[in-house]
């Protein structure tokens, strides 16, 4: 999920087998991308490279959620869930920089700081905690990517589904009269 760099479409696959193809890629970069920002060490720079990641990763599972059923909805949220963690803690870095400009480091506004600041390395530690429960059990990247690699639904309509004379032209409502 490489900032400005569009999925490849083929344009002569469907819709769906396109989902299959590009899906399970996007969520094998998001889990190592994840890895990565989940370290103790990772600076808010990568944080916030991660947010962004997490945010392009969402909005495309969203344009193929009507094909992937229920789960997808759950997968979303969680995938939600980091970016508002991470983007409240982008918030910080961001108030921190500009009351720095304004004021400096002196007098009242450095407890402020100081209170933004362990904000800041709260917001972390919840991502680390969220992260480590919902993306980082054993397994949990390949159920993700085979759950993305099965053949959705092609416009929304369930497996199975049998459409009752697709061809036959729609009822229209009858009023009986009596005499």
């Amino acid at each position: 999920m490489k900032k400005n760099r569009a999925p490849e479409w083929n344009a002569s696959g469907n819709s769906g087998e396109n989902a299959r193809r590009i899906l399970p890629r996007m969520a094998r970069e998001f889990f190592a991308l994840g890895r990565t920002a989940a370290k103790p060490e990772a600076a808010p720079a990568q944080l916030h490279a991660f947010r962004l990641s997490a945010k392009r990763f969402r909005y495309t599972l969203e344009l193929f959620e009507p094909m992937y059923g229920p789960m997808m909805a759950e997968r979303l949220e969680q995938v939600r869930k980091i970016q508002s963690v991470l983007g409240e803690r982008q918030d910080c870095v961001v108030l921190d920089e500009r009351l720095r400009q304004r004021a400096g480091n002196t007098g009242p506004l450095r407890d402020v700081l100081a209170k933004l600041n362990a904000e800041g390395r709260a917001l972390e530690e919840k991502f680390r905690r969220y992260w480590h429960e919902a993306f980082d059990p054993a397994g949990a990247e390949a159920l993700w990517v085979r759950y993305l690699e099965r053949r959705p639904v092609e416009s929304g309509v369930p497996r199975g589904a049998i459409r009752k004379n697709a061809g036959a032209k729609p009822a229209t409502k009858r009023t009986s009269r009596r005499s």
